[in-house]
């Protein structure tokens, strides 16, 4: 289930830092009015061995916007747009009336009214493949230890051979921790229309994250396409990563 939220700045402007997935997602967390939702979000999560899910995902803001770059702050000016999608209906409906009720908030300490909240299903049919469009940024990378015996971290770029395998493996965990029985099927994931301009560096609580925006094409049954809709793909969902469109 996927909600879309349009919000307005009540100062005529709103400024975040540049790297605003952190306040998003402190702001999603304290709009959960279920006590007991929000610290199994937050603390327990969905598990499969070490990994926990969260299986919420939230895009970008989108609207008119200047960035200022010494400052490493962004501006948005006018209305807002921003999306949230979870595998959990319950969050979405939860979410949905605290802010048809409240509608006045503060994000990053600053008034924003909310205007609109809609709320609505995926409807799509089933195809061999489909296309679709990041809303937020890609992300798959593993870890591994040096010769020195210290962490390192490798990202992988759509353009790696095993981005598609890197992916795959992460709905895999995914599905298995949220269903409790592993995938039956394969799942496939290549770029469409993919740039260095679509490379995005971000930080998220002092981590370092490389990420890609673009256009890609997923081959997989349509039940599981509709769980990674909901959900996001790749890692780092409920940190703002992952979330896409459908390509009409």
């Amino acid at each position: 289930m996927r909600m879309i939220i349009q919000f307005r700045p009540k100062n005529g402007a709103l400024i975040l830092p540049i790297n605003y997935e952190e306040v998003l997602q402190g702001f999603l967390y304290r709009s959960i009015q279920d006590f007991e939702l929000a610290h199994f979000l937050h603390d327990v999560g969905y598990t499969k061995e070490k990994r926990r899910f969260k299986m919420f995902t939230f895009s970008r803001l989108y609207g008119t916007y200047r960035i200022h770059r010494h400052e490493k702050k962004i501006e948005f000016f006018d209305q807002v747009t921003w999306y949230i999608s979870s595998a959990l209906d319950s969050l979405i409906v939860n979410l949905a009336q605290n802010y048809l009720l409240r509608e006045q908030f503060a994000l990053n300490g600053q008034p924003i009214h909310i205007e609109e909240t809609a709320v609505k299903r995926l409807e799509i049919s089933e195809k061999r493949s489909y296309q679709i469009r990041m809303l937020s940024p890609l992300t798959v990378y593993s870890t591994y230890e040096n010769q020195h015996g210290e962490k390192r971290t490798h990202f992988f770029s759509p353009f790696d051979v095993e981005f598609s395998k890197m992916v795959e493996k992460n709905f895999y965990n995914k599905f298995q921790a949220y269903f409790q029985q592993a995938p039956t099927e394969k799942v496939t994931i290549s770029p469409i229309r993919v740039t260095k301009r679509d490379k995005v560096i971000t930080v998220f609580k002092g981590f370092r994250i490389n990420a890609w925006n673009g256009m890609y094409e997923i081959q997989a049954p349509l039940p599981y396409v509709k769980f990674m809709y909901d959900v996001g793909i790749g890692s780092k969902n409920s940190q703002g990563f992952g979330m896409f469109e459908f390509i009409k």
